[in-house]
């Protein structure tokens, strides 16, 4: 099944997240955003050090011996978009390689997010092409077609939707649906603009246990342990 019809981020809300990434770490303070879900696992790694990079998800669910669907996915990139595989947890099989990286590149797609293995990397990081993924194997799938595009996909843990974005940092990978984009880039930037402020007052010399008040947390707590004991 190939689906051409999704629901897809404006261009503002885009380059919002795209702004957002003059802070370091921004994606944690996406995931906090977001009750510290859409975070995927952290075995997903990068293929080279400095990824950093925000992209619209195009998403491909193969088997776990098959790149056809991949390729068909690299067909349907727009600039700006980030292919995403499911290729249910394979680890051993490759699903993205040098001719897929420059077949991507010519279409403006800026990375490859894989629940699975890459090959030809000495290639890949020669074209800086940013890839994340969970394993580095020489052999390929084969081209049979078997799969779906652009329809929901589960990724090192997290479901992806075609449409979503996808932010990355050295930190690893999250996921903001497109239904709720506008709302945590709104949500993020407070954070951050917050955040920043908190880390001016630790270089000035203060502590994060004082500004958050860790005393009093835990005293509340441990007032509810007395209680609870009492009431055994």
């Amino acid at each position: 099944m190939i689906v051409t019809e999704y629901n897809k981020p404006s261009p503002e809300v885009v380059e919002g997240f795209k702004a957002l990434m003059q802070y370091d770490s921004v994606t944690c303070a996406i995931s906090d955003c977001m009750g510290r879900f859409n975070t995927m696992w952290a075995d997903m790694r990068p293929l080279f050090d400095g990824i950093r990079l925000v992209g619209v998800a195009v998403t491909a669910q193969t088997l776990a011996s098959d790149i056809g669907t991949v390729f068909k996915a690299i067909e349907m990139c727009s600039p700006g978009d980030i292919v995403v595989v499911d290729s249910h947890g394979s680890v051993n099989t490759a699903f993205w390689g040098e001719n897929m990286t420059m077949s991507a590149m010519n279409k403006g797609a800026v990375g490859a997010v894989i629940d699975g293995a890459c090959r030809d990397v000495e290639e890949i990081r020669k074209l800086r092409f940013p890839i994340m993924c969970r394993g580095i194997v020489p052999n390929v799938g084969s081209v049979t077609g078997y799969g779906h595009i652009n329809v929901p996909v589960q990724c090192a843990g997290v479901t992806v939707s075609p449409g979503d974005i996808l932010v990355i940092d050295g930190n690893g990978v999250v996921v903001v649906p497109v239904d709720r984009s506008q709302e945590i880039l709104e949500k993020a930037r407070k954070l951050l603009e917050v955040e920043h402020v908190v880390q001016e007052k630790i270089k000035a010399g203060a502590t994060i246990g004082a500004l958050v008040n860790i005393d009093g947390i835990m005293n509340n707590v441990f007032a509810y342990q007395d209680r609870a004991k009492d009431n055994k």
